[in-house]
């Protein structure tokens, strides 16, 4: 009897070894950059544009998020770089350096090699990052959470290639921007919001521009912008299915609104969050541009408060599956991150925002790999950043 149930104790053990072996064996093969590669000077040459993927913050509860900077070539050929996972994390490059960030790491990578900082606090939400030609410093800002006094904290990692330091700015972010080697934000509460700046650098030193009174059900939708000597900001009220352009004036306090466009029901504002808030709006040769979540692109004239919508982009997921999609402005252009569907297929479609006609569509390959490794490990990520060199 003894004997026999050793044996079935050695089959169970076979079988439980066979199956472990099987099933890791079958894991799918990803080819990760390494640190070195990550400093390599063709990379920093060849990269035309930069994605960031991530797990969301509750994925994140035993800290086995993960997230990925994508390196797309030229030619749309992309290469990974794998962290630890940060909702809404955002990549930043320079013209000589890549700054990537996660829930604990700061890394910074440029000819002379990459560099990775363990920071003190973890965080969980990002916000923006931004670089500042006069101190040389990176800044990265997040909505970091509740302290326990029961206040709120932002934190802002800042530094360079000889270290990173920490500050807290004790507000929640409504809105955020940056202009003129300033942070631009909303902040307050239910009672009293304002605009506010904050010179990037060491020392915080919050200057209220204008008061906005009490937030209501207003929702930023896109980055605070700056032109000349007005602020823009673009805000929804979820109670009135408006959106409104906020056209600031920085020496006079004035302030002039101006309807963009309204809302079916509280769908359709669901359906119309734009991709990414942060790469949401643009001005361009004194026209206001929005993206909004089905793809409708808007165009706000500043001089005479005129709203049409020019075009729409190609393929847009109206609503359904932003999460796969991205949009960035630069240089007169809008650049799309698009899935297609029919085909389980990425590209980068690049418009003239001008004449609103597409005129290239790259086609980005390597993504499946990172996917059914997400998959495998029962995650999933969505791209939360885009940028385009």
């Amino acid at each position: 009897m003894e004997k026999k149930l050793m044996i079935a104790c050695i089959i169970v053990m076979v079988i439980a070894t066979l199956t472990a072996y099987f099933a890791f064996s079958h894991l799918p093969s990803i080819e990760l950059l390494s640190e070195t590669d990550l400093s390599d000077p063709d990379l920093l040459t060849d990269t035309a544009a930069l994605l960031y993927f991530s797990t969301t913050a509750d994925q994140d509860k035993n800290r086995d998020g993960l997230s990925f900077a994508v390196f797309v070539d030229q030619n749309g050929n992309s290469k990974l770089w794998k962290m630890n996972g940060l909702e809404l994390g955002t990549v930043f490059a320079t013209k000589d350096t890549f700054f990537l960030s996660d829930r604990d790491h700061v890394y910074l990578a440029d000819l002379n090699g990459t560099k990775t900082f363990t920071m003190p606090s973890k965080e969980h939400t990002g916000e923006l990052t931004a670089y500042n030609d006069m101190d040389g410093l990176f800044y990265s800002v997040y909505n970091s959470g509740f302290t326990e006094d029961g206040g709120y904290a932002s934190n802002i990692r800042l530094g360079n290639k000889d270290g990173f330091e920490t500050i807290h700015i004790p507000h929640y972010l409504h809105m955020s921007g940056k202009a003129n080697g300033n942070l631009l934000m909303v902040i307050g509460d239910e009672t009293h919001i304002s605009l506010q700046k904050m010179p990037l650098q060491k020392n915080v030193q919050l200057e209220e521009i204008v008061s906005l009174g009490p937030i209501g059900e207003r929702v930023g939708l896109a980055s605070i912008l700056k032109e000349g000597d007005y602020y823009y900001l673009l805000i929804a009220d979820t109670e009135k299915l408006t959106s409104d352009v906020y056209r600031i004036h920085e020496k006079t306090k004035e302030i002039k609104t101006f309807p963009l466009f309204g809302y079916k029901d509280i769908e359709d504002y669901i359906a119309r969050i734009p991709y990414n808030l942060r790469n949401a709006a643009t001005i361009h040769n004194g026209i206001l541009y929005f993206v909004d979540g089905i793809g409708e692109v808007h165009a706000f004239n500043s001089k005479t408060g005129e709203v049409d919508i020019p075009f729409t982009l190609l393929g847009a997921s109206q609503g359904q599956r932003k999460m796969s999609e991205q949009t960035y402005f630069k240089d007169g252009k809008l650049y799309f991150f698009r899935h297609h569907e029919s085909s389980e297929t990425h590209t980068i479609d690049t418009y003239d925002l001008r004449t609103g006609d597409l005129i290239n569509e790259l086609p980005v390959e390597g993504l499946d790999n990172m996917f059914d490794y997400v998959k495998q490990k029962k995650k999933h990520v969505s791209p939360y950043d885009f940028i385009v060199r």
